[in-house]
């Protein structure tokens, strides 16, 4: 049996670190966290961005709120 948790860290709309558990609902024999990610999350290129500006690529949204930090732990069927 896999089992698969995702909780992102976004932005409040008061200011705050908000931790949200993402509910994964999809048959997980052949989901991983990179495509839980992608599936979740939006990401948005920073068209401001050019190397050595010092502003980041790009960011992940959900929701719409950003999303500064992502936990994903998967343990399943290779024994884990």
């Amino acid at each position: 049996m896999k089992i698969l948790m995702l909780i992102f860290g976004v932005m409040s709309s008061d200011g705050h670190l908000e931790l949200i558990k993402v509910p994964i609902t999809k048959a997980l024999s052949n989901v991983t966290c990179e495509k839980a990610l992608d599936s979740f999350a939006n990401f948005e290129e920073n068209p401001k961005y050019s190397s050595g500006n010092g502003e980041t690529w790009g960011h992940y949204y959900y929701k719409n709120k950003p999303v500064f930090l992502h936990i994903c732990t998967e343990k399943g069927d290779d024994g884990e």
